[in-house]
């Protein structure tokens, strides 16, 4: 029999994906030598980093504030029409990271999603639909600043 989450239990695994993501991206800006994939990438650690820390004082302050943040809304679905992102390698070019990084973001929204509506009604559901928001605001950057580096003429 499964034992159902507590909120605290639920912070307590976003937390630990939030670091996973960080770590990924961490670990993936070590690897590329292309200095812009490297920066985005860093950034992209940040902005999960950023999530993180915002959870954790969730937990210690038991503030269930939203964050402040405007969030992009409509995504360009570029992301819906690209190939799965391949594992990075060194030689990974901006382009490939962007992808792979959409990827990342639209499975964090999911997960975010997901707890959403297995905290609906309490307290915490709103912090999940609001990190949600953001991750999939990520997305949606990336796929401006990817239809804006690949799509459009200059």
């Amino acid at each position: 029999m499964t034992q159902a989450l507590t909120i605290k239990d639920a912070l307590h695994i976003a937390i630990s994906e939030e670091i996973k993501a960080y770590n990924t991206y961490k670990k993936i800006s070590e690897q590329v030598a292309n200095a812009s994939a490297k920066s985005l990438l860093l950034e992209l650690a940040a902005q999960e980093k950023g999530h993180q820390d915002f959870l954790e004082a969730l937990i210690k302050q038991d503030n269930l504030s939203q964050l402040g943040e405007s969030i992009p809304q409509q995504s360009l679905g570029i992301a819906d029409f690209l190939a799965p992102a391949k594992p990075l390698d060194t030689n990974a070019s901006v382009q490939e990271v962007m992808v792979f990084a959409m990827g990342e973001e639209e499975k964090a929204a999911a997960f975010y999603t997901d707890m959403q509506h297995q905290f609906g009604g309490t307290d915490v559901e709103q912090v999940f639909k609001r990190l949600a928001e953001e991750e999939r605001g990520h997305k949606i950057k990336l796929e401006e600043e990817y239809e804006n580096a690949f799509y459009r003429e200059n």
